[in-house]
């Protein structure tokens, strides 16, 4: 999404790797020529649950980024929605991309963990997202792994 830059689109992919793995054998490698300042790309999955009822739900996934530094950090993108997103307003943002570090180490791997509450509608369909908002104007790769959903009725 907002990958219009000119008369053109800047490049993304989001692809199986084995390049850097967290657990297992591959990870999802995510990568994105930002040049636009606004680039969002991310993966959806549509999970069935009971229709109309009330869920807290845990995502936890291996994230992994050579950002350090406080500055030119890129936004995490990640949550529970009802439909599949369709504009940047349908999407939820998290914190940033950096991986605490104060100088540049390369890859590091991070466990993010996030809560949701989120009631499912009458199809009983949610969407688990995860992905990247590129908020500064360069290329940049993230890696993602190791993801679990856990759905708990409340």
């Amino acid at each position: 999404m907002d990958l219009e830059l000119g008369d053109t689109l800047i490049d993304w992919s989001i692809e199986r790797t084995d390049e850097i793995v967290y657990d297992g054998s591959s990870a999802l490698k995510f990568y994105l020529e930002n040049y636009n300042d606004a680039g969002k790309i991310w993966i959806e999955r549509g999970i069935t649950v009971k229709p109309d009822q009330a869920y807290k739900v845990s995502l936890t996934y291996a994230f992994a980024s050579a950002d350090f530094g406080f500055a030119n950090l890129w936004t995490i993108i990640t949550g529970v929605v009802l439909e599949p997103p369709e504009t940047r307003d349908d999407l939820v943002y998290q914190g940033h991309t950096g991986n605490g570090s104060d100088t540049d180490i390369g890859f590091r791997w991070l466990v993010k963990r996030y809560d949701f509450d989120v009631t499912s509608n009458s199809d009983g369909t949610l969407y688990v997202i995860i992905g990247v908002w590129g908020t500064w104007e360069t290329p940049r790769t993230y890696y993602v792994d190791f993801v679990h959903i856990e759905f708990t009725l409340k």
